[in-house]
């Protein structure tokens, strides 16, 4: 029996979060790494510019990594893959705090999916770098609805911290009282 994309994903996180703990991971499952759609952002200044295939991996990883140190609420781990200009923007006890509250009232985290890596050397508006947005879609025991999307620098030993994050979610209890119609609107505004 084929394994299904989702079992492949939690497979993909047991083993970064696994590989995390080693001073020199080694990605043992390329394909789910590699089955992630990745692309470089239309509105990228330099057209001649493309990631890597070492920068495309790390940043699946580096993403599947954080994103499984929140669903186990390791936070102390996951705010130490930020970025320091998020951590100096962002005080760990606050966003321990946001995700407690959030964990609280969405419940366990039962599975996630990475939908797409878009890829931004140098953009507007930012400081000078390589950065990458994850965007992803979850499920949650009380959420009918969870997608959003991390974005991650370039650090000067390669890896990638994280410097934004958005997420979007409608817990089961307001769906119920969702239109088809606004439910449409919603996905469109959330992009999920």
């Amino acid at each position: 029996m084929k394994p299904s994309h989702t079992a492949v994903l939690a497979m993909t996180i047991a083993l970064a979060a696994a590989q995390a703990q080693s001073p020199s991971p080694q990605l043992e499952d390329r394909g789910a790494v590699t089955s992630v759609t990745q692309t470089v952002a239309a509105s990228n200044q330099d057209r001649q510019w493309s990631p890597t295939a070492e920068q495309r991996e790390r940043v699946v990883r580096d993403a599947l990594v954080y994103l499984a140190a929140k669903d186990e609420r390791r936070f102390v781990d996951a705010y130490a893959r930020f970025a320091p200009a998020q951590k100096a923007a962002v005080a760990f006890d606050r966003w321990e705090a946001d995700m407690r509250a959030f964990y609280s009232s969405a419940g366990q985290a039962e599975g996630r999916t990475l939908k797409k890596v878009t890829w931004y050397k140098n953009p507007a508006n930012a400081p000078p770098g390589i950065y990458a947005a994850v965007d992803f879609s979850s499920q949650f025991a009380e959420l009918s609805l969870h997608c959003g999307f991390v974005s991650l620098q370039q650090q000067m030993d390669g890896s990638f911290g994280v410097s934004r994050e958005e997420e979007n979610s409608i817990p089961k209890r307001e769906m119920a009282k969702l239109t088809p119609e606004a439910l449409l609107r919603i996905r469109a505004q959330y992009r999920c």
